[in-house]
């Protein structure tokens, strides 16, 4: 398992927070706008040129919600941040081009973890971070 938070291999992109949980399934544009959305503020004007991402996610998930099934929770957030998705689904939020595509070649890990809590809360934290 790889440290991403290891400064002479790593850079931290972004880290940001969804105020809600999204999965794939129905109306995956609109999820992925308000990922974006979520994303734009404070992302980097010029996002450093890396030889590829990866993606530390974190879900909180109210104890009184039904579970979820958390390996659908990646896909949108990855997709997000894809030039080419972002052109198909015709999204304000461009500046969040972080790679042409989502593959292999562009994306090569995440990481992903969840939990219950008790105050009610439903959220996702994201860090983006790119191999040097």
């Amino acid at each position: 398992m790889r440290d991403f938070q290891d400064s002479k291999e790593f850079a931290l992109i972004h880290h940001f927070k969804i105020p809600t949980i999204y999965t794939w399934g129905e109306r995956e544009r609109n999820k992925r706008e308000e990922i974006r959305r979520s994303a734009i503020a404070d992302f980097p004007s010029t996002p450093p040129r890396c030889q590829w991402y990866a993606f530390c996610i974190e879900v909180n998930r109210s104890s009184s919600e039904r579970p979820l099934d958390i390996e659908n929770v990646p896909k949108l957030i990855i997709d997000a941040f894809s030039n080419g998705i972002i052109q198909k689904d015709k999204s304000r939020y461009t500046k969040v081009n972080l790679y042409p595509d989502d593959d292999l070649r562009h994306v090569r890990a995440f990481q992903i973890e969840g939990r219950f809590n008790n105050d009610g809360r439903n959220d996702t934290e994201v860090w983006i971070f790119g191999k040097k």
